[in-house]
C-alpha cells in the first residue's frame, strides 16, 4: 500500500518539475484540495462525518473535455451513536481511492470569472480498518452488521474473532458529481468546490457498501 501511494505522490511532484512549453502546459490539468465527507446510509449507520483530501492530474482533450486520474483519502470515524449502545469496536478506519475520471467543464459562464463542471468515473476503493488490540468481544456476541464492517467474522450466529489489530478490504466503485470554479487571474488557475456521490461495492459476509459524499475545496489548474 505505502509504495503505491509514494509512487503516486512522487509522480505528481515530478510532473511539476519537468519544464514544458506553454502549449503543452495548457493541455494538462491538475487539482488539489480537501474538505468534509458526509456518509450516507447504510454507511452512516456505522461511521460519522470526517475530513478528506483529494489530488489528481490529467489532460485536456479540448477546451470542454478532460480526463484525469485522482487519489482520494477520506476518514471513516466510528459514529458516536453506535459505539456504546451495542458495544461496538473502537479504532480507526480510512478510505483510499485511485480512480479515473471524465470531466466536462465550462471555464467561463457568459464571459464571467465563474465556471462549472460535471465529473464522474470509477476505480479502486480500499477501506483500511484498525481496531484497538485491547478490545475483546464477550463470548457468544451475536452477529451484527457493525462487526462485519470492522472486519470480524461470524459462525453459528456468534462473532468468532476475539481480537483484531488491522485489516483491509478492496472493492470497485463509482463516483459522480458537480463542481464550480472561480478564475484566479489569466494563467489557468482556479478556486474550485465540488461534491461527488461515491459508491463502492463491498466484499464479505455483510455486503455493506461504502456510500458517502465528499465535499471538497481547493485549487485547480486548467
Amino acid at each position: 500500500m505505502s509504495n503505491k501511494f509514494l509512487f503516486l505522490i512522487g509522480f505528481l511532484s515530478a510532473a511539476g518539475l519537468v519544464p514544458l512549453e506553454a502549449q503543452e502546459l495548457k493541455a494538462l490539468t491538475f487539482d488539489i484540495g480537501g474538505g468534509v465527507s458526509a456518509p450516507l446510509n447504510p454507511t452512516a449507520d456505522f461511521v460519522g462525518v470526517s475530513g478528506n483530501f483529494l489530488t489528481g492530474a490529467g489532460v485536456n482533450i479540448n477546451k470542454n473535455n478532460s480526463i484525469e486520474g485522482d487519489f482520494m483519502w477520506s476518514g471513516l470515524p466510528p459514529a458516536i451513536s453506535v459505539i456504546h449502545p451495542i458495544n461496538a469496536p473502537f479504532g480507526s478506519m480510512n478510505l483510499y481511492t485511485l480512480t479515473g475520471e471524465y470531466r466536462y467543464h465550462l471555464d467561463s459562464i457568459g464571459g464571467s470569472l465563474f465556471g462549472a463542471y460535471l465529473i464522474g468515473g470509477g476505480g479502486w476503493y480500499y477501506r483500511r480498518f484498525t481496531v484497538s488490540k485491547n478490545y475483546l468481544l464477550p463470548p457468544l456476541t451475536p452477529c451484527l452488521p457493525i462487526y462485519f464492517w470492522w472486519g470480524y467474522g461470524c459462525s453459528t450466529g456468534s462473532v468468532y474473532t476475539a481480537t483484531i489489530a488491522a485489516n483491509g478490504v478492496s472493492a470497485g466503485g463509482l463516483n459522480a458529481g458537480v463542481g464550480f470554479t472561480i478564475k484566479l487571474g489569466e494563467k489557468g488557475w482556479k478556486f474550485y468546490t465540488e461534491s461527488r456521490y461515491t459508491y463502492a461495492w463491498s466484499r464479505g459476509l455483510a455486503r455493506i457498501p461504502t456510500t458517502l459524499i465528499p465535499v471538497t475545496f481547493g485549487i485547480r489548474f486548467n
